[in-house]
């Protein structure tokens, strides 16, 4: 039935959630045991340009790059491209140290001529580093960014098109004040401009987290996975519930059937009647029977008369236990 189905989804999920904690908890326990080194305490962050794609035929590939990020507050500069057969070469690729994660973000600025006399070409957008470092595990991801130039002489692409939004609210407006609009009303025309980039550049991001970082994200899905567990747990106590129901359910129909049913009470002893007690035994109790009067009160009154019987004895005859005058 859709009961038992439920309850042994649950059941699965349950056992599955149980196995995903004992993993996490090993984890935490491993990843205690081998941190200790300085050079696992901070986090960084590898960049590299592989590729320059130039949008138009007579743009001229730029050749050096000032990585910046935003936290912390440092710039790298990049002066080639990143070669697979020496990937240690010099300015081939630049390496930040202690990122604040949360709210780091990564903007390449690109730089045409020689050493000493480098031009500013473009510029590219603010790109959030939060998706590449949340798992807390090591990624490599690569990015395509766009280059703009941030001079007015570009090549521009110019739209028009009519603000219909802001003519419905105006509409809108005039009906709530009671003042009639014409229909025939056009709001004027606005033009956005898109400039096109000068060059896309293959950006490749590689990010190693710290101890610290990777601890935190064990955490953060142990925290998740107990969620889970719980709310398994209790899916699968309400399904319990549920074909109990159905159980008492089809038990209570089978009586209403006239089928074999055990009474209740049939286990319990019926007991025997009492016969009545000759007089007797009545009177033997009752007298000088164990359980009597005589022999409940009698050692107890016994004391009481044995000192009463002496202090009247002294008191009125005294003088016969008295010793004889001496001659």
């Amino acid at each position: 039935s859709d009961e038992k189905s439920a309850m042994e989804e649950s059941r699965l999920e349950v056992m599955e959630c149980e196995k995903e904690i004992q993993s996490i908890k090993s984890s935490l326990k491993s990843l205690t045991s081998s941190s200790g080194g300085a050079e696992t305490s901070n986090n960084s962050l590898q960049v590299s340009v592989h590729k320059i794609n130039a949008s138009g035929e007579d743009s001229t590939a730029p050749g050096t790059f000032k990585v910046n990020l935003s936290s912390p507050i440092e710039e790298r500069t990049i002066t080639q491209l990143f070669d697979p057969l020496d990937p240690t070469a010099e300015g081939g690729i630049v390496t930040f140290e202690q990122l604040e994660t949360s709210n780091a973000l990564l903007t390449i600025e690109a730089f045409s001529g020689a050493d000493d006399a480098l031009v500013k070409v473009g510029t590219s957008a603010a790109h959030d580093l939060l998706p590449l470092c949340q798992d807390g595990e090591k990624s490599s991801s690569t990015v395509e960014i766009a280059i703009v130039s941030e001079s007015s002489g570009e090549p521009v692409l110019e739209s028009k098109e009519s603000d219909e939004w802001e003519d419905a609210v105006d509409e809108e407006k005039a009906e709530e004040e009671g003042v009639a609009k014409e229909s025939d009303a056009q709001s004027p025309t606005k033009e956005a401009k898109l400039q096109l980039p000068l060059c896309t550049l293959s950006v490749q991001l590689e990010y190693t987290p710290s101890a610290n970082d990777k601890r935190d994200s064990l955490y953060e899905k142990l925290n998740e996975v107990s969620k889970r567990k719980a709310a398994a747990i209790e899916k699968l106590r309400q399904s319990a519930a549920a074909v109990n129901r159905a159980k008492m359910a089809e038990s209570d129909e089978g009586k209403g059937k006239g089928g074999n049913v055990v009474k209740a009470g049939f286990l319990n002893k019926s007991k025997p009647e009492a016969k009545a007690v000759p007089f007797w035994k009545r009177w033997y109790e009752k007298t000088i029977g164990p359980q009597s009067m005589l022999w409940v009160v009698g050692p107890i009154a016994k004391n009481y008369f044995i000192f009463i019987g002496c202090s009247v004895f002294f008191h009125y005859k005294g003088d016969l236990l008295a010793l004889p005058p001496p001659v």
